[in-house]
């Protein structure tokens, strides 16, 4: 069986700045970071990317599609053939973590970090978080975590580059999990 195609879909896809614009979040829990083809980041509503996101889905037909964010879409239906990269990510973490551990897990907005700060956290793991926006220096986040004295650190954004994640690695001397690459590896396994 030959390689399937993979679809690469943005909720933000095919939108103006205009429309970008009126995507604003509604408060901070209702934030999501984005960075868009012309380099600028933006903000948007979690629940109107939610509800982009759906709109997509459901013109893909049965075509498989990664979505390029780690954020959690509530309220989607179990659409086959998508994969979403938080998904993946909070699976292989959940695989490979050490017992009785500290997550130390990275963000892009200090809004984001109270809400992913429960989102990760478990009985038998402690977690901090600390935010950084792709593109920018990770150093004063990792040092963050490496004064946390962190077992593994996850990079939960579809943003962050290779480089940060090499700066990561080396600030606080654990193993680094990029949803990036997690996903990646899952889809080439899935794809063939």
């Amino acid at each position: 069986m030959g390689a399937r195609p993979i679809e690469v879909r943005g909720a933000l896809d095919g939108l103006s700045t205009d429309e970008i614009t009126h995507l604003a979040p509604q408060n901070a829990s209702d934030t999501f970071h984005t960075r868009l083809a012309n380099g600028a980041d933006v903000m948007i509503s979690k629940q109107a990317a939610t509800i982009r996101l759906q709109e997509l889905l459901i013109e893909r037909e049965s075509r498989p599609v990664l979505v390029a964010c780690t954020g959690k879409f509530t309220g989607l239906p179990n659409y086959p053939n998508v994969l979403f990269p938080s998904t993946i990510l909070e699976g292989v973490v959940d695989a490979v973590a050490p017992a009785e551990c500290t997550l130390g897990v990275l963000v892009p907005l200090a809004e984001q970090v109270e809400s992913l700060a429960r989102q990760w956290q478990r009985s038998d793991r402690g977690v901090v978080v600390a935010a950084v926006k792709p593109g920018e220096d990770p150093t004063a986040a990792a040092a963050i975590l490496a004064g946390a004295e962190v077992d593994l650190v996850v990079l939960d954004c579809f943003g962050y580059e290779t480089s940060l994640l090499h700066r990561v690695r080396e600030i606080t001397g654990v193993p680094v999990l990029s949803a990036v690459r997690c996903t990646a590896h899952i889809a080439s396994e899935l794809l063939g």
